[in-house]
């Protein structure tokens, strides 16, 4: 398509190229825009592209000033355009949707809220089990360094410090972090 355009423009008169060039920047606008939408592999990228190239040819064709103007414009408002499109896609419900997946938490709050709830979430996570710092508890089975400890009647996996704790050995727990414990040989 971009060909046969291409091709009937170089027939055309110097007054048609204007025309051409227009025509054929906004074939390259809507492609672009297309390929944020549609699943192409940079198809339609790769094509718009192009577009935008015979947009020129056809500029320059019309006249030498015509198409230095052209060029120029796109040298200088061709990244800024892309720029803000992408800003604008990346704020856009549409655009989060399709990037983060539809995170609905993220969404309906500013940007800073989330990253405080995003955070705030992981560290709750990641001390699940910080209450349990400094409580002794039985090796129920081998820490060889992994094993299940019993601390007030609930099983927990642990990770010994140092060696192997036999099972039947009393332990302490001295680092809860990411939800592992780390357990020491308690001294008699």
């Amino acid at each position: 398509m971009i060909h046969l355009l291409i091709s009937q423009a170089a027939a055309s008169t110097s007054s048609n190229m204007l025309l051409w060039a227009f025509i054929l920047l906004g074939v390259a606008i809507f492609l672009l825009f297309l390929e944020l939408f549609l699943p192409s592999g940079g198809m339609l990228a790769i094509v718009g592209a192009a577009a935008v190239v015979g947009s020129l040819v056809c500029f320059f064709l019309h006249s030498t000033t015509a198409g230095l103007v052209a060029l120029g414009m796109g040298i200088v408002f061709g990244p800024a355009c892309v720029w803000l499109v992408f800003k604008w896609w990346m704020d856009s419900p549409l655009g989060r949707r399709m990037i983060l997946g539809g995170d609905q938490l993220h969404l309906d709050q500013s940007e800073e809220e989330a990253h405080a709830a995003s955070a705030h979430a992981m560290k709750e996570r990641a001390n699940v089990h910080g209450d349990l710092v400094g409580m002794t508890g039985i090796a129920e089975t081998p820490l060889r360094p992994v094993g299940i400890i019993r601390i007030d009647g609930q099983r927990l996996e642990a990770l010994s410090e140092h060696g192997i704790i036999e099972s039947g050995s009393e332990v302490t727990v001295t680092e809860a972090r990411d939800n592992q414990l780390k357990v020491r040989l308690l001294d008699n």
